[in-house]
């Protein structure tokens, strides 16, 4: 009898993973049944992992560090595995030239003071761009925030595949991209209840192995017409859009982390963010209190065993 997953993400291009491992029988060949549904925001997935109504959720690892830092001890959600460092870029509307021209305007985020929001102000502060020279607005997750760009609901907002290539292809302006950004930082992850977790320990490991697998699988050039034709179906976009989607996805330097191992020194950069944007006191928690590496190193052993 297979284990039953509620997984809960963002609408994205790296959900390609997923898909493989759900379509080409990954996580079946593991032992799981996955059932999978999409975030409308951060707040919503963190509350919604920490009820129980979802097992495993993949968010940003701030959204993690926000959820046990402001829940009063309610929260005992943690890290298990790294899905990417960020695969984003700031996006502006086309009558936006710089960074600089963002003084006035409304940015769309997802949520105020947790998620990729503190790369967008440390970004808009390096420029000259002060806190109280722009509006956030929350409007949610990645889909949300493109289409309030392209619909002019917002001058500029941080995205990743492959909503950069379709707001690009419709006269939007690309500002910054993501490394150059925060060079150091780790992005989405794989979350879950620590008391879920020890409760079903080995259904855990046996979702990092396969998507370990299904990453591995995404990563093989002989599987390059399946992945496109996955991101074509999933995200509603055009085959050549889909190929330039999975060639950011599969970037070495850039793209999805092919083990889907957690960056401790991303965490840690993305502590010292959220610090420096004055949300976080000194000294700084250790990287432990967010992660638990136990789980991903078991399905690591077994898998190479």
């Amino acid at each position: 009898m297979r284990a039953h997953l509620r997984l809960i993400q963002f609408c994205a291009g790296y959900n390609v993973v997923v898909h493989a491992a759900i379509e080409h029988g990954l996580f079946a060949r593991h032992g799981l049944r996955v059932e999978v549904e999409h975030t409308p925001g951060s707040l919503y997935l963190s509350e919604a992992l920490r009820v129980g109504k979802f097992h495993i959720g993949h968010t940003g690892a701030d959204d993690v560090i926000a959820d046990v830092e402001t829940s009063g001890g309610a929260s005992d959600l943690f890290l298990f595995m790294g899905l990417h460092s960020g695969l984003l870029s700031l996006v502006s509307a086309p009558r936006i030239r710089d960074i600089e021209s963002l003084r006035g305007e409304a940015l769309a985020v997802d949520a105020r003071a947790s998620g990729f929001v503190f790369i967008l102000e440390k970004t808009l502060r390096a420029a000259g761009v002060a806190e109280g020279d722009y509006q956030l607005v929350e409007v949610g997750g990645w889909e949300s925030r493109y289409r309030a760009l392209v619909e002019g609901k917002c001058a500029a907002t941080l995205l990743t595949p492959p909503y950069i290539g379709q707001a690009l292809g419709v006269g939007c302006r690309l500002l910054a991209r993501g490394d150059a950004m925060m060079p150091v930082y780790q992005a989405t992850g794989g979350a879950a209840s620590r008391a879920w977790a020890r409760r079903n320990g080995e259904a855990l490991v046996n979702y990092i192995r396969a998507y370990v697998e299904a990453t591995q699988w995404c990563f093989n050039p002989k599987n390059r017409k399946a992945c496109v034709k996955l991101l074509t179906k999933h995200n509603g976009i055009t085959k050549a859009a889909a190929s330039e989607t999975l060639d950011q996805l599969l970037d070495l330097e850039y793209g999805l982390y092919p083990k889907a191992e957690l960056n401790i020194p991303g965490i840690a950069a993305a502590l010292e963010l959220r610090a420096e944007m004055g949300h976080l006191g000194r000294p700084l928690p250790a990287v432990e209190k967010y992660v638990d590496l136990s789980y991903y190193r078991k399905a690591m052993v077994e898998r190479e065993s």
